[in-house]
């Protein structure tokens, strides 16, 4: 518990501390609460740039000292003059004033912190950094102490979400009653956010909705996919319908995916099973492996959420990790979930120095989480250029399974074409889809459902139900990946048939030498 952590730290002679969070109020609260527990109490002074220090109470001792504390600088100097001991200094923000390129006058900030902390713990004295980042630099490396604040768990939440009920009334003056048998599903839908987030999103959800039904928790969840999606960096989808039968083929994927479903359960946890780590799809482009990860969402029963890995390494030249913290602290929160990875060579392939190393610790701090997790984050991971998949993830213990995907086989192009064909609430007959699958051999599913598309438009442009015909000239219309790149397609094949299960593999054949059947 954060409490308990920071009651140790403080007690045992720790000079400084940095909790890492967006919720700065959540978190000096609980400081304070942490402080008014201990014995002897110790009082709380609070820093920013706006109002310098600031007392808890209003006795007034330390008015000379508080005053004109401002500068950050200026504020460190005058911690050895606010109090006689047993205090706690909170700095707000203060990474801010530790970094070169944002503060010219950084170094003499940092200096005044390195002289301090050598006389922090003889007078029982904390400074506590908050904020979401903390440059730490090399000089006090070994002397800061990192804490994480958590975001709200689900007896926490619960706890907003009665405050946010509290003593509301209808336009006609009636009370607004909590369902108790919504208020779980409610909860639900508020993990993953901040208190603040969640006291606005239920506030909001009960102004539109008059009460917490089912309406106000798709508008919660709603709302919560755009606090989701204002991070740059995830964005959060509840899936549709359908479950693995949305995609065609790939049996042996699919009898894995089945396998791992109930392995989320509170009675898998009781027999000892691990929550499953989930998947990584290697294979030809265009063969489904974005809308399996939706499959899987799907079947599973939980959001899905995708993390857009190029854009996450692109914004970390000249940041800090904090920001790859804070995302896999909302994954842990909003968990059970399913988080999408599309395309990963294309942000981790060339994770290099080039950025002075900012995108190797990135990527390091991200394989670490992949490895330690667990909390029921189900990853799907998908990759085309095999030659740029950096050898870290085809390690064991990253994922559970690394699956190749192949062309799709004549059966499974034909459920291929019958998916695309009852989505689009159109029918042929069964031979008419064999013998289009026939036509097909080297497509990808992608080609298939752009050939059910143009087959479409063709027999709209002629006012005309949708025939074979139709389809069968879309067809011929369209150039597969296996004819204009083979080269590119073999290097996949060979890199899936040393490295990973088939998803699809093929049937096996039966037959051998006849036997001559003879009676005597």
């Amino acid at each position: 518990m954060f409490q308990d952590d920071l009651t140790d730290y403080i007690l045992s002679g720790h000079a400084l501390l940095s909790v890492i969070t967006h919720e700065k109020d959540r978190a000096i609260e609980l400081i304070r609460a942490a402080a008014k527990a201990m014995k002897p109490e110790r009082k709380v002074f609070a820093w920013s740039i706006v109002t310098g220090w600031q007392a808890d109470d209003d006795e007034g001792e330390e008015d000379e000292a508080l005053s004109e504390t401002n500068k950050p600088d200026l504020a460190i100097q005058a911690i050895a003059n606010i109090g006689n001991g047993n205090a706690i200094f909170v700095l707000k923000d203060f990474g801010f004033y530790m970094r070169q390129e944002t503060y010219p006058e950084f170094d003499i900030v940092i200096g005044w912190l390195d002289e301090m902390r050598q006389v922090l713990s003889n007078e029982a004295k904390t400074i506590i950094f908050v904020g979401p980042d903390l440059p730490i630099p090399n000089s006090l490396r070994h002397n800061v102490t990192e804490m994480e604040l958590s975001l709200p768990d689900e007896e926490e939440i619960e706890r907003h979400v009665r405050f946010a009920c509290e003593g509301l009334e209808t336009a006609d003056g009636k009370k607004v009653e909590v369902s108790e048998d919504r208020v779980p599903e409610i909860v639900r839908a508020c993990k993953g956010m901040t208190e603040s987030q969640t006291i606005d999103r239920v506030a909001l959800a009960l102004r539109k909705h008059k009460g917490l039904n089912g309406r106000a928790c798709q508008t919660i969840l709603h709302e919560k996919a755009g606090v989701i999606r204002s991070s740059g960096i995830l964005t959060y989808a509840e899936p549709p319908g359908g479950g693995l039968s949305i995609v065609g083929g790939y049996q042996a994927l699919k009898d894995h995916v089945l396998l791992d479903k109930p392995c989320f359960s509170k009675e898998a946890r009781e027999f000892g099973l691990e929550p499953p780590k989930g998947l990584l799809l290697v294979g030809i482009p265009g063969c489904g492996k974005t809308l399996l990860t939706l499959a899987i969402a799907s079947e599973f029963g939980f959001p899905l959420i995708s993390m857009d890995v190029a854009n996450l390494m692109s914004r970390y030249v000249g940041d800090s990790e904090g920001n790859m913290r804070e995302a896999i602290r909302i994954l842990e929160r909003v968990a059970p979930c399913v988080l999408q990875l599309d395309e990963i060579e294309k942000g981790f392939g060339g994770s290099g120095d080039l950025d002075g190393g900012a995108s190797r610790r990135v990527f390091g701090q991200f394989i670490k989480w992949l490895n330690d997790r667990t909390s029921p984050v189900y990853v799907v991971a998908t990759a085309n250029e095999v030659r740029s998949l950096p050898p870290e993830f085809s390690r064991k213990g990253r994922f559970d399974e690394i699956f190749g995907l192949d062309l799709p086989q004549g059966a499974e192009r034909q459920t291929i074409f019958g998916i695309h064909l009852t989505k689009r609430g159109q029918q042929i007959g069964k031979p008419a889809i064999e013998e289009l699958a026939g036509g097909t051999e080297g497509y990808t599913g992608a080609d298939i459902e752009q050939s059910v598309k143009l087959g479409m438009k063709m027999a709209f442009s002629q006012s005309a139900t949708l025939g074979v015909e139709h389809l069968a000239n879309a067809v011929k219309s369209i150039v597969p990946l296996s004819k204009t790149e083979p080269q590119r397609i073999q290097t996949i094949r060979e890199w899936c048939r040393a490295r990973a299960k088939q998803a699809n593999p093929e049937p096996k054949r039966t037959g051998g030498k006849k036997q001559r059947k003879v009676t005597v």
